[in-house]
């Protein structure tokens, strides 16, 4: 029997490198697919950049003679926070072409793969979306919330093929982009009001992005799970 096979979109750094060595530990077969190389050379690597199109067509053109059973989209950006009177258009479409028309594109060229192997579909969003972000800005929160909205009715959608989609909302995550753009002391102050008094390791995330893309999921889609610590509550 074929092991599942699982191609992780911005899997070459933060939650998703993070996840595909979970998922390696677990035994299944990982694609990494990004424009950067990854830091290790274990995983089967496909350059692709999710603003091109035809790269998406490619990416998944390669995987057809594969027992793809996930995908899982972990990649996206953010913004300088701003002023609304300093909206600027080009910001604005780079962010929605990466975080959200990118996923639509994986998905959009993923679905007869995942519809052979009635596949698991996971979308890496962020707490942003469930409340505000307070470093990022609006457009990063507006492409995040965009792909709630996504996941919701393309989960009516795509049961007709039993394709399972589901998101996991991180909250501060210790990954090169939170890092990069948040300055130390503030991120120290973050944990101090966090109630389990730290920031999520990529392997938080990870762990629950393994349970949504595996055949232990039965019968969960639409659905979003959060990872923040108590930062967000939806008991």
């Amino acid at each position: 029997m074929d092991r599942e096979h699982v191609v992780i979109v911005g899997g070459t750094s933060g939650i998703g490198l993070a996840t595909a060595r979970y998922l390696d530990q677990k035994g299944y077969t990982v694609t990494i697919a990004g424009r950067s190389a990854p830091p290790e050379n274990k995983f089967n690597r496909c350059h692709c950049d999710i603003r091109d199109e035809d790269s998406v067509k490619n990416l998944f053109h390669s995987l057809e003679d594969k027992n793809l059973t996930g995908l899982v989209y972990a990649s996206g950006i953010t913004g300088s926070k701003v002023h609304i009177s300093k909206f600027d258009k080009k910001v604005w479409h780079t962010l929605v072409e990466t975080n959200v028309t990118g996923a639509l594109l994986c998905i959009k060229y993923g679905y007869e793969l995942l519809k052979k192997t009635q596949g698991r579909i996971v979308i890496v969003n962020s707490l942003a979306a469930r409340t505000y972000s307070k470093y990022s800005g609006f457009e990063y929160t507006m492409t995040k919330a965009s792909l709630s909205g996504m996941v919701k009715q393309l989960a009516i959608q795509l049961a007709e093929d039993n394709i399972q989609i589901n998101s996991v909302y991180p909250g501060m995550t210790k990954t090169p982009m939170l890092i990069q753009n948040v300055d130390k002391e503030l991120l120290a102050q973050e944990e101090k009001v966090i109630p389990l008094q730290r920031l999520a390791e990529p392997e938080d995330v990870a762990r629950v992005i393994h349970f949504l893309v595996s055949k232990e999921n039965g019968y969960m889609t639409g659905a979003g799970i959060d990872v923040n610590g108590g930062q967000f509550m939806n008991g």
